[in-house]
């Protein structure tokens, strides 16, 4: 049931990435898209940390590969780029993950959330030139 999954979503999500490393293929990408859902979740919440190591365990999921789920490494990858800029956790994260968002050969619509992140938190850093 869609709905007692949704309720239960943190909880569901949690104990299967206990079960990660013993996963392989679909299940896996299955998984990382429910960290991404997780993730999501968690952001609406204003819970960023908590979103953070979803969408990281989403991208480990993935192998950390851009050529195993494309659409959804660009969606862990942006999400969690915003929750690390909004927390103020781990920002040499954060940016390794703009850099390899905006190196990847895809449109720059595709790139504008983490140009956005990048263009904040250079402002924020009172950097403007990098902005």
């Amino acid at each position: 049931d869609p709905d007692s999954l949704e309720e239960c979503l943190f909880e569901a999500v949690t104990l299967q990435n206990y079960a990660m490393p013993s996963m392989s293929g679909d299940a896996r990408k299955a998984l990382a898209k429910m960290n991404l859902r997780a993730g999501l979740k968690a952001s609406k919440n204003a819970a960023f940390e908590t979103a953070v190591v979803y969408f990281n365990s989403g991208r480990e999921l993935l192998d950390y590969s851009w050529k195993v789920d494309h659409d959804t490494m660009l969606q862990l990858c942006s999400e969690e780029v915003n929750a690390r800029f909004v927390s103020n956790e781990g920002l040499d994260t954060m940016n390794r993950l703009i850099y390899d968002v905006l190196s990847q050969p895809i449109p720059l619509r595709d790139k504008f959330k983490v140009t956005e992140v990048k263009v904040k938190s250079a402002l924020a850093a009172g950097n403007l030139q990098e902005s």
